[in-house]
């Protein structure tokens, strides 16, 4: 049977899976793919997604 690009691309990616489970593997990665679209786009900086992590200073021991 000839391989498909995306198995392909799964291989090159280094996944491995077995041959009945490869449609479901791609299914989920096109899931994730539309899924991540819709945090990319255009748009304005303050609608942005953003993590912010709030360090504590370091205790100081004399």
């Amino acid at each position: 049977m000839a391989e498909t690009s995306f198995e392909s691309r799964a291989r090159a990616a280094g996944l491995r899976s077995f041959p009945n489970d490869t449609a479901k593997l791609e299914a989920l990665v096109k899931d994730l793919d539309r899924a991540a679209a819709s945090l990319r786009g255009p748009r304005h900086y303050a609608q942005e997604p953003t993590t912010v992590f709030r360090l504590q200073p370091a205790a100081t021991s004399r």
